[in-house]
């Protein structure tokens, strides 16, 4: 039976924008997220140099890049939507984009391809681990060349699940694309090697479900309406064995992290491999929201109570 339907969709969408080729990326790639009826915004982050660091502002029109025609190509390839553009000075680019998403409510950030050398790679990875550390919504990042030729709507959307709520959060959202552009879903699980988790004296964890069991559980919960499929995938690096079963693949969906240190690090680390990996774009989905709730009111749950008086 598969799960209640979300609602999303990127209506309103940010742009993290700098006039590179890898803006040139993500500005292809809004375009295929957006329609008619969406609002754009192409904002670029005029970097602050010096020792310490500062809040960032906006700038006055004279003072921005757009006075110059800096952001009219962009616009030209957004010409089907309502396109907005802003410059600010200081800051970190994931910082202004995830205060700008938050305040705005925005429903989707896109981000470009890595630059060409390391710092350009350096860069890209800092400000996606920050925004899928911080972002209050859905992240997009282009692959390299993505700007290099025309793309529709995608016809294969490939999910990385592994049965956790951040995966199921990802596969809901592909269900809404697959649902939205008539698309297939392709599931991919991999086994991993097995570790062992100290515990208490006298404790054994409950095993964990196959990764069969779980590809099982994945394709049960997809609306019966979206063809789907699923693939379970052996190697030790969860990254290249997700990468290498997209290809074919026009988006990758994958979920940003678990709860606490370890899951968190984890699953970091995975989607920004992937980001760097993936021949496709990458949609990277924040952390449920109910969930988090859930684990709060859980730990409220069992937290200590005051004796009474």
């Amino acid at each position: 039976m598969a799960a209640e339907k979300l609602t999303w969709r990127p209506q309103k969408i940010l742009v993290g924008f700098d006039g590179s080729p890898g803006a040139d990326d993500a500005v292809e790639l809004a375009r295929v997220f957006s329609g008619v009826d969406s609002e754009v915004l192409l904002v670029n982050v005029v970097p602050y140099l010096g020792p310490m660091p500062v809040s960032f502002y906006l700038l006055g029109y004279r003072e921005t890049p757009e006075a110059k025609g800096f952001f009219q190509e962009a616009c030209d390839v957004l010409e089907e939507a309502d396109v907005q553009v802003r410059s600010y000075y200081g800051g970190s680019p994931a910082h202004v984009l995830t205060d700008i998403a938050e305040e705005e409510g925005f429903d989707l950030i896109v981000i470009g391809s890595p630059h060409r050398g390391s710092a350009g790679r350096a860069l890209l990875g800092s400000v996606a681990q920050g925004l899928m550390h911080g972002a209050p919504v859905p992240t997009v990042a282009a692959p390299h060349g993505y700007a290099q030729r025309h793309h529709g709507h995608p016809r294969e959307i490939a999910v990385s699940y592994d049965g956790m709520p951040e995966s199921a959060a990802a596969l809901r959202h592909g269900e809404v694309l697959a649902r939205a552009w008539g698309a297939s879903l392709k599931l991919l699980t991999v086994a991993t090697v097995p570790t062992t988790v100290a515990g208490m004296l006298g404790y054994v964890p409950p095993l964990p479900k196959s990764p069969k069991e779980v590809l099982e559980d994945g394709l049960a919960a997809v609306d019966e309406e979206i063809p789907v499929e699923g693939r379970e995938l052996d190697g030790r690096s969860i990254p290249i064995a997700i990468a290498e079963a997209c290809e074919g693949a026009d988006l990758l969906i994958s979920g940003s992290r678990g709860y606490g240190p370890f899951s968190r690090v984890m699953i970091g680390s995975v989607s920004t491999a992937l980001i760097h990996t993936a021949p496709c774009p990458v949609l990277i989905v924040p952390r449920p929201a109910t969930n988090a709730r859930r684990v709060s009111s859980e730990a409220q749950d069992e937290a200590p109570q005051p004796a009474s008086q």
